[in-house]
């Protein structure tokens, strides 16, 4: 019985804790040059402008016709922070596609670790192939 109640108190308590590295972002810690591990690139500036080169992007991001053929993505756009429920914190990119459908995407990132972050995913690669590092030296 006595283990019993220990387990649930655990349970209950762990709940409402906040989980290591779940603090909000701060525009320093997303401003800067971010490089993938497969070649992709992502700059956000502290105005919310993003500009990236070589970066997946979801299939719901390409049209239909060219979903196999286009899998990574260039070009510029605008991000601000938002954090999807059940992640850690993060920014929304949004760009114009170039296309009528879709006409423009929204991808989710998560920065990882603690303070200071150097190390973030774009979700849809589900930060297990493919992480952004820093660039100390663009920084």
């Amino acid at each position: 019985m006595l283990a019993l109640i220990i387990a649930v108190s655990f349970t209950v308590t762990s709940c409402g804790s906040k989980i290591s590295g779940t603090e909000n972002l701060e525009v320093a810690d997303v401003a800067g040059t971010w490089e993938s591990n497969k070649g992709g690139r992502i700059v956000f500036t502290k105005d919310g402008s993003a500009s990236f080169s070589n970066i997946t992007q979801t299939r719901f991001c390409v049209p239909a016709n060219l979903r196999n053929a286009i899998p990574r993505a260039s070009g510029n756009g605008k991000w601000k922070f938002e954090t999807v429920p059940d992640e850690r914190p993060g920014v929304k990119i949004e760009f114009d596609t170039g296309a009528e459908k879709p006409p423009y995407c929204i991808l989710h990132s998560s920065w990882v670790g603690k303070r200071p972050y150097s190390e973030m995913y774009l979700h849809q690669d589900d930060g297990m192939s493919e992480r952004y590092k820093r660039d100390a030296v663009a920084h």
